[in-house]
């Protein structure tokens, strides 16, 4: 008799087993999808927060920085604001908190930025101007799984760029390394909670005020005189003093004499004698009366001018105010440097010397900076080597025997005569105007060597009158024997800070 044999248990085994090797895999499976969506989801997300906390606090301290527009001594800005001098010329603050509150009190983002004061030589003559370097630390704080096995591996060649996030679990691995950033006290440092840093640098440079043509008018404009002088041309002051060459083609500066440009910001232009340069207008058409224009024509050309804000303030430091008559400087070498006076007015009449070097007895270049809250005019005097800007709230009248410039064209390092002296119109609030008048005088000398700067104010020229420099202005009109001669060295004159600007941006992926 046959037995029966029985494959119940073989078969539970069998599935046992088999259960056994799906759990394992469905295990396996999961785990990884854990490990996936930490790094994923919660370790991508910090490592975007990171960098979106460090790009805000770099853009906290540039608003910063562009307080510092006229401003010699930042810590007279930053510190009032709450930031810490650290050492020589560097500021920091911070940490900026934001974003999910933690157990703590503090946000899951922050931001620390760090300001450093350098400097460039920029500018002709060569003077040493402020920029600044922002550095900014934005750390996101991790939720989740302390995971680290996970770096997006896909074959033995393919990586994904989890591998460069640096994650800090215990301990701050920049530090560990780097200490500041620049090498200086490498320390190991806990970490409160899982984080991920990342550090970016900005620089943020200066912007000037600069001179783009001869005539700068954003009103309307008449010029120049209808004399039989009344012309606008140009010369290169580095060659030495002015000569007229623009109809002599055979001149070895006929090329420096045809840039007597004008810029008009509205249609209004009605010209008088002959203009050896460019004109552009904004929809005008132009109206000439005697003269002609020798160089090309464009009546689509919008612009507008930077205002002048004033460089002192009640608070400001730095500012002499005794309003003296004479002024002889203590060393001022440069125009970041100069010596600041403040006075009320200054229509009593001025006279500016160098600071003479008393090893040597030779006179040094000087540089020397006034600010008017009110009118200017009588008597000023600039002897040679001085460098002097004069700011001005009122109006500024000009009679062209009375303004002795003694400076020399074509004398290192600052070329330019007429640019050695230098008028600025502090914009009025409100947009009102200025008036700048400008007149011959009953003395012989007839000649002005200067700079205007004054966007908001109307320019009156009375001739004869000749006048070397450059001038911006709202409306402009000239008459008479009246000559205007723009020295093309002034276009490289810096000649205040107006603003500051990013300039270049990285991300430090160390």
């Amino acid at each position: 008799m046959q037995l029966e044999r029985t494959n119940t248990g073989s078969t539970i085994l069998c599935a046992l087993c088999t259960i056994l090797i799906i759990s394992v895999i469905g295990a396996n499976v999961l785990l990884n999808c854990t490990t996936r969506y930490n790094v994923s989801s919660k370790q991508v997300k910090g490592w975007k927060e990171a960098l979106y906390a460090a790009e805000g606090g770099g853009d906290i301290a540039f608003s910063e920085v562009r307080k510092l527009v006229g401003v010699i001594d930042p810590s007279t800005v930053l510190l009032p604001d709450g930031w810490t001098k650290t050492s020589g010329s560097s500021y920091s603050n911070g940490p900026y908190t934001f974003g999910q509150k933690l157990a703590d009190g503090t946000g899951s983002l922050s931001a620390q930025v760090t300001v450093d004061q350098l400097a460039a030589t920029l500018g002709t003559p060569p003077s040493s101007w402020p920029y600044f370097r922002i550095r900014s630390k934005g750390t996101a704080t991790l939720f989740g799984l302390p995971r680290v096995g996970m770096d997006d591996r896909m074959d033995n060649l393919t990586k994904a760029d989890s591998l460069l996030r640096k994650i800090d679990f215990k301990y701050d691995h920049f530090k560990a390394k780097y200490g500041d950033g620049d090498g200086n006290s490498p320390t190991i440092s806990p970490v409160s909670f899982p984080q991920v840093t990342r550090r970016t640098e900005t620089i943020a440079v200066p912007q000037f005020l600069t001179f783009t043509a001869a005539l700068e008018a954003t009103g309307s404009f008449y010029g120049p005189g209808t004399g039989k002088g009344g012309l606008i041309d140009s010369y290169d002051s580095k060659n030495g003093p002015y000569t007229f060459v623009a109809t002599n083609s055979s001149s070895p500066y006929y090329g420096d004499s045809r840039n007597g440009n004008v810029s008009v910001a509205t249609s209004v232009f009605q010209g008088g004698g002959n203009i050896y340069g460019n004109v552009t207008t904004n929809g005008g058409t132009l109206n000439l009366k005697n003269g002609q224009i020798y160089g090309t024509i464009d009546n689509n050309v919008p612009f507008t001018v930077a205002p002048v804000a004033n460089p002192w303030s009640p608070t400001a430091s730095g500012w002499t105010s005794t309003s003296p008559a004479t002024i002889t400087p203590s060393p001022a070498p440069s125009q970041a440097t100069a010596a600041q006076y403040v006075y009320s007015s200054l229509t009593s009449g001025i006279t500016i010397s160098p600071y003479v070097d008393p090893s040597t007895g030779v006179a040094q270049e000087t540089y020397v900076k006034l600010v008017v809250n009110g009118d200017v005019g009588g008597t000023i005097t600039i002897n040679n080597h001085v460098n002097a800007q004069i700011y001005f709230t009122g109006n500024l009248n000009i009679n062209t025997p009375l303004v002795v410039n003694s400076n020399v064209d074509g004398v290192a390092p600052n070329y330019s005569r007429a640019g050695h002296l230098q008028f600025y119109g502090i914009s009025p609030p409100g947009g009102s105007t200025q008036q700048v008048n400008i007149t011959p005088g009953g003395g012989p000398d007839k000649t002005l060597y200067a700079t205007i700067y004054a966007p908001n104010a109307n320019v009156t020229v009375n001739g004869p009158t000749d006048i070397y420099g450059a001038i911006v202005s709202h409306d402009f009109y000239e008459n008479g024997n009246t000559s205007f001669h723009y020295d093309k060295e002034i276009a490289q004159l810096l000649l205040a800070v107006t603003d500051y600007r990013i300039a270049s941006y990285i991300e430090d992926v160390r």
